[in-house]
């Protein structure tokens, strides 16, 4: 009745769009689920099925979709949504271990990028600023694609996986002074020099912000929260806190992408982190996917067919050039052989953030249409055939595991695995840490067998952590925080409530 009144009373014309965009929103659901059960049926990776799923609907297949501007809204909250989870994924801890590689490394690869690519002016006739947005646009790896390849073969914590993830943060980082390069060199009369200073002083700002509050406000108001005991409150005040952080962000007149995945590092770095990343991943992947069939909606394949030769030919260069840089790269920081090329591998094709990249450079004039059209087949191709380049990774790895370079032995990078991760083997998982709880964990002490307890109860995760326990905070009906328990590798479960 109230939906009925509202529309009466409503404008037609706004109604109706309304209800269309609801009925194409419906349209890729609908498509990019059958697209994505096929997929899987047949062992491919959904991440095809949902490229191929834009380009058949989109206003260049099919037709069915006719205004891509509003799904690339979609788009823009999925990336958004996607930099939180990767935030939550990659805290302080995993990040240490190579920040030097990934800071160091991924602007030198940033930079010799755009350095190669400058030759493409002097080869094309094209200006220096066109092979400034060439360079950029390959400079940036897909987080989405790798991240995704990573946790689905369990390989997030691998040298490889960690050395990849914390590059492709530095990369989204460089997103922000990228563009401000390009609207500068695109624009007249504008200050370079002042851009930058203005964007330094607000990354500062931002990343103040995030430290003073993760360390001196957040930790005691989810406490506070945790004391409640409720997820659904627990989850609406964590969803409150990121939205207002990526808004923050955006004032300040950065990404929400970006404010978005220092909010999920800000929880990754307390331990709530688990507990919110387990309710948030249903969600992730609904927007993944909008997002990746947005890209599909972009994509040209008359344009593809017509200038075949070149964009291929663009294509094999992107893989080439930023392979050999990165693997190039990661030898000079010391890494065998078999993590160098694996990494350049991995981080071979164009990101999501390159898309942003080529917008902001057509928006600003400074690069033509079909230069346009070049990069972002180019772009859609080399992410289309990235799941097919990492079939490569295990023989690469293979292979390259018995070739010792720069003194290097590859016996030191026989086990990947951060021994961190597997320090609890055969061991108890206690659900509660209530009074059974509490006895049979003594009992496991007095009898040498490694526990670890799942609790909600703030007060109580206290009292654990007291007495000398592991404790991972979060509902153990969580996937996601019993992952953190290490359900695969524990010999029992038990529950710690009370026994009647």
């Amino acid at each position: 009745m109230v939906v009925g009144i509202a529309i009466e009373s409503g404008d037609d014309g706004g109604a109706m769009q309304d209800y269309q965009f609801l009925t194409e929103f419906l349209l890729i659901l609908v498509v990019s689920t059958v697209v994505a059960i096929s997929f899987e049926r047949f062992k491919l990776s959904s991440i095809l099925g949902f490229l191929i799923t834009g380009v058949i609907i989109g206003p260049n297949g099919l037709g069915l979709i006719k205004d891509p501007a509003r799904i690339g809204q979609m788009a823009e909250l999925g990336v958004v949504l996607l930099m939180l989870t990767i935030g939550l994924e990659f805290s302080v801890a995993r990040f240490k271990r190579f920040q030097n590689t990934a800071i160091l490394g991924g602007t030198l690869q940033i930079v010799l990028s755009i350095g190669i690519s400058m030759f493409f002016p002097w080869m094309r006739r094209h200006s220096l600023y066109e092979g400034f947005v060439l360079g950029s646009v390959i400079a940036l790896s897909s987080t989405a694609i790798v991240l995704k390849y990573l946790i689905d073969r369990g390989e997030l914590d691998t040298h490889y996986g960690r050395l990849s993830v914390s590059i492709l943060i530095v990369q989204d980082l460089a997103v922000l002074p990228l563009m401000i390069f390009m609207n500068s060199f695109g624009g007249a009369g504008t200050s370079l020099v002042l851009a930058l200073e203005k964007a330094v002083l607000k990354t500062a700002v931002l990343i103040g912000a995030v430290i003073i509050f993760s360390r001196f406000v957040l930790p005691h108001l989810l406490h506070q929260v945790a004391l409640i005991r409720n997820r659904e409150i627990f989850f609406l005040t964590s969803v409150v806190i990121c939205l207002g952080t990526a808004c923050f962000s955006a004032s300040l007149g950065l990404s929400l992408a970006i404010g978005a995945f220092f909010a999920g590092f800000m929880f990754a770095n307390t331990e709530f982190g688990h507990q919110l990343f387990g309710e948030i991943i249903p969600f992730r992947y609904v927007f993944v996917s909008i997002f990746f069939v947005s890209i599909g909606l972009l994509f040209d394949p008359h344009f593809m067919a017509d200038n075949f030769v070149l964009v291929t030919g663009v294509v094999g260069m992107v893989l080439l050039v930023n392979f050999v840089v990165m693997t190039f790269i990661i030898l000079l920081f010391g890494f065998p052989l078999r993590i160098a090329m694996a990494t350049g591998i991995i981080l071979s094709q164009i990101g999501e953030f390159s898309f942003l990249l080529i917008e902001t450079a057509r928006q600003k004039g400074g690069i033509d249409p079909f230069l346009y059209q070049v990069l972002l087949s180019a772009a859609f191709l080399t992410m289309f055939l990235t799941p097919f380049l990492f079939l490569l990774v295990p023989a690469v790895l293979k292979i390259s595991e018995k070739v010792a370079l720069f003194g290097v032995s590859p016996l030191r990078w026989k086990k990947d695995r951060d021994d961190s991760a597997r320090s609890l083997q055969n061991h108890v998982i206690i659900c509660g840490f209530g009074p059974s709880g509490r006895d049979l964990a003594m009992t496991f002490r007095e009898e040498n067998i490694p526990t670890m307890i799942v609790e909600m109860n703030p007060p109580k995760i206290k009292e654990a952590r007291s007495q000398g326990f592991r404790v991972v905070y979060g509902d153990a009906a969580n996937e996601a925080v019993m992952r953190r328990a290490g359900i695969a590798r524990a010999s029992h479960l038990e529950s710690g409530e009370r026994r009647r």
